[in-house]
């Protein structure tokens, strides 16, 4: 194959490129339909930002690289939004904190990290794997100021004070949802949600969304703790909003607000809300060993 027509494929890839990055602009946060939901998800800043820059390094065409050097400014904005360099308050003596974390279903195998799952006073743990019963035995035994439960077959919840109920709420082919409600000692009940969405892109959210926040009910205090596999600014979250919820994940933090995958800034796909009557100090994230950063936000007091 010539030089030629290698310049020629590589040009058309570029500007094929582009034009799915500029859909993925317009389709932001419009995701009500399927269609422009798989490319609004397809479309992280970080890949947008990258079909620009390639698109004003190899095409010549005036109009074009005037689209691409917009589309490269729109989603280095993004990005800058999305990186903060905060300077944190230190962690009050005895301040509330909750994390989540998909484990990519290698927790059993990384005895290493099962500290990190446990250091939080709320942890949700997704995707754990499965345990043997030795195995479960030694995990239980390293935290042994927490109470865990497992939810389901990829899903568990470790308290420092006592689980009062749980309810399985989530259907198996869409999400899985549960209600746990918590007493945790010196700071009362607290309705928590853990949830796992499914991440097929051609699954609608509405349904799982929706009723995630529907478990949380009228509480306050409810902590809503998941991998929704649903960017934040899904048109789903709107009713969240509006009810006084919000993203932990925004909080006072240094780094980028993405949690997956492998470390670099593509999705913010493991999330905390909060109910009305909770705010976040500050929120930091960690790669204990998951494809996934584990979550861990303090509360303010």
């Amino acid at each position: 194959m010539t030089r030629t027509r290698w310049s020629g494929m590589l040009r058309r890839a570029v500007a094929a490129g582009l034009v799915v990055a500029w859909a993925g602009i317009l389709c932001r946060g419009r995701d009500g339909w399927i269609g422009v939901a798989m490319i609004f998800y397809a479309t992280p800043w970080l890949l947008r930002l990258m079909a620009g820059l390639a698109a004003l390094l190899v095409l010549r065409h005036r109009g074009i690289r005037v689209l691409a050097a917009a589309c490269l400014v729109i989603s280095m904005a993004e990005g800058w939004r999305s990186f903060r360099l905060d300077r944190l308050p230190e962690s009050a003596p005895g301040a509330l904190r909750v994390s989540v974390w998909n484990t990519g279903r290698d927790l059993p195998r990384m005895p290493s990290a099962w500290s990190g799952a446990s250091e939080a006073d709320v942890s949700a743990v997704i995707e754990t794997g499965t345990f043997s019963p030795d195995r479960w035995r030694a995990f239980v035994a390293g935290s042994p100021d927490h109470q865990w439960q497992r939810l389901d077959g990829s899903t568990m919840i470790g308290v420092r004070g006592k689980i009062v109920s749980c309810d399985s709420l989530g259907t198996h082919d869409l999400f899985r949802c549960h209600r746990i409600r918590v007493d945790l000692p010196g700071r009362g009940e607290f309705t928590v949600v853990v949830a796992d969405v499914r991440s097929q892109p051609w699954i609608s959210r509405e349904q799982a969304i929706t009723s995630i926040v529907r478990a949380a009910g009228d509480d306050p205090r409810a902590i809503i703790l998941g991998d929704f596999n649903t960017p934040p600014e899904s048109t789903w979250y709107r009713g969240w909003r509006d009810r006084g919820f919000s993203l932990a994940n925004d909080g006072p933090r240094r780094g980028f607000r993405e949690t997956w995958a492998y470390g670099l800034p593509l999705w913010t796909l493991d999330q905390i809300w909060l109910g009305p009557g909770l705010k976040v100090a500050r929120t930091d994230r960690a790669r204990p060993g998951s494809d996934h950063a584990r979550v861990l936000c303090t509360l303010a007091p």
